[in-house]
């Protein structure tokens, strides 16, 4: 726990990240839009459902997007509480504000409010870069930088899209 570089994976460079960023969303996509017969059921071995999952990942991203602007910009930045995270039955937790509600996002919003939600997170990528000094705190990986705050976000797509495949082929 707390050890950035096991984000490395996703890419080095920023056009690295941002090339994988837009790959995970492509995957991610595509495989929520073959979900619809299941939706909003709770997946096999699994708490939550796709309209779950898929509003989790926006929750996520979305509250990570102002962050990486802050890091980017000359502001100056407050320090945060360093909680660790929880991790139960080796799955790391969310923290609760992060957590989905109980319907999770609509079907139909995959056309609107999962499209907004991608523009900005792409738009965002297109500036990130390393920002060596300023980082903000991550449960799980200690103080990242912006670049790595978005290497995260595209792990963390990763991560719940393979969850996804691996319920649907149960």
């Amino acid at each position: 726990m707390f050890d950035p570089s096991v984000l490395l994976f996703v890419g080095h460079t920023p056009e690295e990240v941002r090339t994988r960023l837009s790959v995970e969303l492509d995957r991610m996509e595509a495989h929520l839009r073959g979900r619809e017969a299941d939706w909003t059921t709770t997946q096999t071995g699994r708490d939550w459902s796709p309209a779950q999952d898929a509003e989790h990942i926006m929750k996520i991203d979305n509250s990570i997007v102002p962050m990486m602007r802050l890091l980017m910009s000359d502001k100056e930045l407050r320090p945060m509480p360093q909680v660790p995270g929880e991790i139960i039955d080796g799955k790391r937790q969310s923290p609760e504000a992060l957590l989905p509600s109980a319907e999770g996002m609509p079907f139909e919003a995959l056309d609107t409010t999962w499209a907004e939600h991608r523009q900005k997170l792409e738009e965002m990528a297109a500036h990130v870069t390393a920002t060596p000094g300023r980082t903000f705190w991550h449960q799980f990986f200690g103080e990242i930088d912006a670049l790595d705050w978005l290497r995260m976000i595209a792990m963390h797509l990763r991560n719940h899209r393979k969850l996804l495949e691996e319920s649907a082929a149960a």
